[in-house]
């Protein structure tokens, strides 16, 4: 080294930046927890002492969800697969929701949410207020609610269209009480008053103002002796009587009898002149009785 040369301090040992200092600190404190909770599991992983039920239940017991949850006994409380139990759980007929939780020291807690009956589905089922299907026991089948039917996935479609139709003709003659859908498209409304409503395949809505106007004006006097309303025509209707006591009117003319299947008379199949709309019908679409009982144009 030269005289006029002045010798350097050398530190070459690596430093750290200051950003990962936090990191570094929370990577160490997770790891002193994971040390401590892997000690301490023995001691805060204890045996079940109760499975707790609440919610509104009108239709279960606490006891058949207990049976659904299935846990085993002298399971520990953080043993217990929480999603594995709500999923038994919510495959109770009547569940439509479950929330299952773990409260220390050793207590399994469930929350249910039962379904809400709207109507009636098909034969057996039911369909709740958010328009799902579900088949509970028989006798578990409330009493005196619409009776809805149609094709699998279209519940909520079926329960939408009544509920329109239903609150529309509310307090009318032709107040219902039950809607179908059958496989073809084709809708069929029933009223309380026993009257089957032929709708055909177009939005079943679209015939209320016709029930409302002349089928009304037309068959107000008549009702308790019609048996079926036939509404697949483009500007009238048709009309099938219940098999008990005269026809309402003469017929003036024979005609074929051409009455539908069912407690309609055959020798009620004509048109009447006098409460005809004069206008033409078109017949309703192919495979339907073009003149099922008096046709009303």
């Amino acid at each position: 080294m030269s005289a006029g040369a002045m010798a350097m301090p050398m530190n070459d040992a690596p430093t750290l930046p200051r950003a990962l200092l936090p990191a570094i600190v929370a990577a160490l404190l997770l790891a002193v927890a994971m040390l401590l909770g892997h000690a301490l599991k023995p001691l805060l992983n204890r045996p079940l002492q109760a499975l707790r039920v609440d919610g509104q239940l009108l239709h279960l017991t606490p006891q058949q969800i207990a049976a659904a949850a299935a846990i085993a006994p002298g399971a520990r409380l953080f043993d217990v697969r929480l999603d594995a139990v709500r999923a038994q759980v919510e495959s109770l007929p009547w569940v439509a929701h479950a929330r299952v939780s773990r409260v220390w020291p050793g207590r399994i807690a469930v929350r249910v949410w039962e379904r809400k009956p709207y109507a009636l589905w098909g034969d057996k089922g039911l369909v709740d207020e958010e328009g799902v299907a579900f088949t509970p026991p028989q006798q578990d089948l409330p009493q005196g609610l619409p009776r809805l039917a149609g094709p699998d996935g279209r519940e909520a479609e079926v329960m939408q269209n009544y509920q329109a139709i239903a609150e529309t003709l509310a307090g009318s003659a032709f107040a219902p009480d039950g809607l179908r859908l059958d496989a073809r498209g084709s809708w069929t409304l029933h009223s309380a008053g026993g009257i089957e409503l032929r709708l055909g395949e177009d939005d079943p809505r679209s015939k209320i103002a016709l029930l409302q106007g002349a089928v009304t004006h037309t068959l107000a006097d008549k009702l308790d002796q019609v048996a079926y309303i036939d509404l697949r025509y483009s500007n009238g209707f048709a009309v099938g009587w219940k098999d008990t006591g005269p026809c309402p009117a003469t017929p003036t003319t024979p005609t074929k009898k051409s009455a539908a299947p069912g407690t309609a008379r055959p020798d009620c199949g004509r048109k009447d002149a006098t409460q005809a709309m004069n206008a033409t019908a078109r017949p309703p679409a192919a495979g339907a009785k073009a003149a099922e009982g008096n046709k009303h144009e």
